[in-house]
């Protein structure tokens, strides 16, 4: 009795599998470059809260990885705007301060980078 040697083709099959990959991955990191695609940047770790104890907003400063690069924490009552109340934070950690805030409001707590970007720390009904 004579028996097939039915694995001849896995490797021929499997060396082809592999070259596609590699060329759609060499294409994709091509297309990449060549349209400017970015990958995206690194999340920014500052923490900060707000929390009501009565009628009173406590804001504090946490710190995080990122306490260097920031140069302003502005915090708003009632969100962001120019006629809504807003105040700066000092920037490092256990930083804190309190406002009296009767009605549930939003408050919204943004950072400024020192290259001057802006990103929200907190965002939230009090």
């Amino acid at each position: 009795m004579v028996r097939a040697d039915t694995d001849a083709g896995v490797s021929e099959v499997v060396s082809t599998v592999l070259m596609v990959a590699l060329v759609v991955i060499f294409a994709a990191v091509a297309a990449s470059m060549i349209y400017g695609i970015q990958m995206p940047e690194e999340p920014k770790t500052v923490a900060v809260t707000a929390a009501r104890s009565g009628e009173t907003v406590t804001f504090m400063v946490h710190g995080g990885m990122n306490m260097d690069r920031v140069s302003e924490i502005r915090c708003w009552i009632g969100g962001v705007g120019g006629t809504n109340e807003n105040f700066t934070l000092d920037c490092r950690a256990g930083a804190a301060e309190s406002r009296n805030i009767t009605d549930a409001t939003r408050v919204v707590v943004v950072g400024t980078s020192v290259n001057n970007e802006s990103w929200i720390l907190f965002d939230k009904t009090l």
